[in-house]
C-alpha cells in the first residue's frame, strides 16, 4: 500500500527543481484543472515569473494523504482494504518548463566541429562530458550579440533561474549586472554576449570542480573563437582563471588588463571583477566592483583614443 501525496502545482515544481521524481504525486480535486493550466503557463513564462510564482512559503504546507491498493500480480493474496481516492483526482507531473529533457548523447559534437554559434548551442545542449548534464534542467550556452560583440561577459556557472530558462544572468543577478554596466557607462555596452565557463548548473549550485571546468573549457574557447570579442569581462575567480589561463585568487586578478590567448588571432584584453551573485550577499564588495568597471571603461576609452576600432 503506497501513500499518495496531494500537492499543489507550486510544490510539484519545487520538488522537480531539487531532482525528486514526481510521478506519484496527485493534484487536489479542486486544483486538478488549475494544475494543467499552470503547467502550460509555467512552461511559457520567463524564468523570473516562474520562480516568483513558486514561493518557498507556499512550497511546503501541510499535506493530506490518500492510499491506494497495489495487489501483487500472479498471487491469490489480497491487499488490505484501501480508501478509494476522492473523485476527480488526476495524476500531475511537474510543469513542462521545469522537467529535465531527455538524456543527451555524450559528445554529440566536438567544439571544433561547430562552424557557428547555432551549432555550438545545439552541441552544448546535447553535451554529456561531465556529471552535471544529469542534474540540470537546461544547458545554458549563452545569449546576446552574436556578431563580433564588443564585450564577452563570462560568469562562473548558471544560477537557478538560468537553469530554468536556458538563458544566462536571469533574475536578481542579471538585473544587478545590467545596472552596474549601465552605471559604469561602458562604451558600446549594449554590444555584449553573455555566457558562463560551466554551461550547466549542478544540484544545489555547488562551485564548479576542476573536472567540470576542464569538461566545459573547450566550449568556452570555441565561443571566444567564433565571437572574436574586443574585450572580455570575467566575473569571479573561476571565470578569471579559465579565461586568462592562470592561477591566483580574485583579489590578485581583479582589474586588468590581462590577456586571453586565442588559438588564432591577436590576444584579447581581459578585465576581472566580482560576480553579481557574490555582490548580492556581500554588498560591501560593490564598491570594489564599481572601481573595477570604471577602470574597464577608462581603459576602453583610452584604447579607442589611441587606435580607433577596426570595423572589420
Amino acid at each position: 500500500m503506497m501513500p499518495r501525496a496531494l500537492l499543489r502545482p507550486g510544490q510539484i515544481a519545487w520538488l522537480a527543481e531539487i531532482g525528486l521524481d514526481t510521478h506519484w504525486l496527485a493534484a487536489r480535486p479542486e486544483a486538478a484543472s488549475a494544475a494543467r493550466a499552470s503547467a502550460a503557463a509555467l512552461s511559457a513564462a520567463p524564468a523570473a515569473e516562474v520562480l516568483s510564482a513558486v514561493s518557498p512559503a507556499a512550497a511546503f504546507p501541510a499535506t493530506e494523504a490518500a492510499t491506494e491498493a497495489h495487489p501483487d500480480a500472479g498471487t491469490e493474496s489480497r491487499a488490505p482494504p484501501a480508501r478509494a481516492p476522492a473523485p476527480g483526482l488526476t495524476r500531475v507531473r511537474a510543469p513542462a518548463g521545469l522537467v529535465a529533457p531527455p538524456a543527451p548523447v555524450p559528445d554529440a559534437a566536438a567544439p571544433a566541429d561547430c562552424p557557428d554559434l547555432s551549432a555550438l548551442d545545439a552541441a552544448v545542449s546535447a553535451c554529456g562530458r561531465c556529471e552535471r548534464h544529469a542534474q540540470r534542467v537546461r544547458a545554458v550556452p549563452g545569449a546576446g550579440e552574436a556578431i563580433r560583440p564588443y564585450y564577452l561577459i563570462v560568469g562562473e556557472q548558471p544560477g537557478i533561474e538560468d537553469d530554468a530558462s536556458g538563458r544566462p544572468f536571469q533574475g536578481d543577478q542579471g538585473r544587478l549586472l545590467a545596472a552596474m554596466l549601465a552605471a559604469a557607462r561602458l562604451p558600446r555596452g549594449e554590444s555584449a554576449y553573455l555566457t558562463h565557463v560551466v554551461k550547466c548548473r549542478a544540484v544545489g549550485g555547488r562551485e564548479p570542480s576542476p573536472r567540470d571546468i576542464a569538461a566545459c573549457q573547450p566550449w568556452l574557447r570555441r565561443q571566444i573563437a567564433l565571437l572574436r570579442p574586443r574585450w572580455i569581462l570575467a566575473l569571479g575567480r573561476v571565470a578569471a582563471q579559465a579565461v586568462i589561463g592562470t592561477g591566483g585568487d580574485l583579489d590578485e586578478l581583479r582589474g586588468g588588463p590581462h590577456r586571453h590567448m586565442p588559438d588564432q588571432g591577436e590576444p584579447i584584453p581581459v578585465w576581472v571583477t566580482h560576480q553579481p551573485s557574490s555582490l548580492l550577499v556581500r554588498s560591501a564588495w560593490k564598491a570594489e566592483a564599481w572601481r573595477d568597471l570604471v577602470g574597464l571603461a577608462a581603459a576602453v576609452r583610452e584604447t579607442e583614443a589611441v587606435a580607433p576600432r577596426n570595423e572589420g
